[in-house]
């Protein structure tokens, strides 16, 4: 009897493509305890660092810093102190 609905399982699973719970737990799954999570390399905690400091109001903060800079540059070249 266990060998007949075993069989139309696995015709079921072969028609629908569907994997056995057993090979399904098989695969690695992640930890969920953040004390097990992979740890980082020092250039992966150095690239998030360099995306957070590069948001939508530090890019701004940037440009304008650099466009005062250019034009103080200028006028410090017109002008000539005696």
């Amino acid at each position: 009897m266990e060998e007949e609905r075993e069989k139309m399982r696995q015709e079921i699973r072969d028609k629908y493509n569907i994997k056995k719970k057993e090979e399904v737990q098989e695969m690695p799954q992640e930890e969920p305890n953040p004390l097990m999570r992979k740890k980082k390399t020092p250039e992966e905690l150095a690239a998030e660092a360099e995306a957070e400091d590069e948001d939508e109001f530090t890019k701004l903060r940037n440009t304008i810093e650099t466009q005062v800079n250019e034009i103080k540059s200028q006028i410090e070249s017109k002008c000539s102190l005696q």
